[in-house]
């Protein structure tokens, strides 16, 4: 049984107290995410010889910036430039479970519950690695040949982790589900996902270290869109 559609201010007022009174485990989210991803990035970077490339022509950057934004253009396209956008998909598959944890963290303060530093690894345990893994590849993949829907993409897909997470449920019951709220709410979505990119990136746009807190507030957004237009918890 659904509960009454709320406003928009109310969810964005309640995604803000779970944010609010998840601080640590944002931080810990972003340090976590940000250095597997920079690390592992720039190693790729380095090993498929697009450092060295582009050390050929940086000075550019400074005295001709058309120039140099021609050249990178074109390295960019090359078969080495291909094969390190495609690791960075893998690189991000593999950490997008990270942000699985979030969801038991946010439950768990509805049932009255402590969270532990331990529930923001949920997604990497036992099959759940696997499956968030793959839906993520998956959605990348999707996403980069519907580049164009992207603002309609996403939010379509925006409940089947957690449906999968919650329920159980397989790729096609979830994505199923998770169509069917969004046609049936799909300005509250909009609004809602517009909102929490803004606020997810407020950080890197205000202060740069800002960001190691406001990024993942997404995931706050999405459990209380998901309590509030599916509420399916079994008490």
């Amino acid at each position: 049984m659904t509960t009454p559609k709320p406003e928009i201010g109310k969810l964005l007022t309640e995604a803000y107290e779970y944010w609010m009174r998840t601080l640590p485990f944002q931080f810990l989210f972003c340090v976590i995410y940000f250095s597997v991803t920079m690390f592992a990035g720039s190693f790729a970077f380095r090993y498929y010889g697009l450092f060295e490339e582009i050390q050929k022509f940086q000075n550019l950057f400074y005295t001709d910036s058309q120039a140099f934004l021609t050249k990178y253009t074109a390295l960019m396209q090359t078969d080495n430039a291909v094969l390190f956008l495609q690791v960075m998909i893998v690189i991000k598959a593999v950490i997008f479970p990270l942000n699985i944890g979030f969801l038991k963290i946010y439950r768990k303060l509805d049932l009255g519950e402590k969270p532990e530093t331990g529930d923001l690894f949920a997604g990497f345990q036992g099959h759940y690695f696997f499956l968030f893994v793959i839906y993520s590849l998956a959605w990348s993949m999707i996403n980069n040949f519907l580049s164009i829907f992207t603002f309609i993409w996403i939010p379509m897909m925006l409940f089947v982790p957690a449906l999968m997470f919650f329920k159980g449920f397989n790729y096609f019951q979830s994505f199923k589900i998770s169509v069917q709220t969004f046609q049936k709410n799909f300005i509250l979505i909009f609004i809602a996902m517009i909102v929490s990119i803004l606020f997810s990136y407020c950080g890197f746009i205000m202060f740069f270290f800002g960001i190691f807190i406001t990024f993942p507030f997404w995931n706050a957004m999405i459990y209380v869109l998901y309590k509030h237009l599916i509420a399916d918890f079994e008490e």
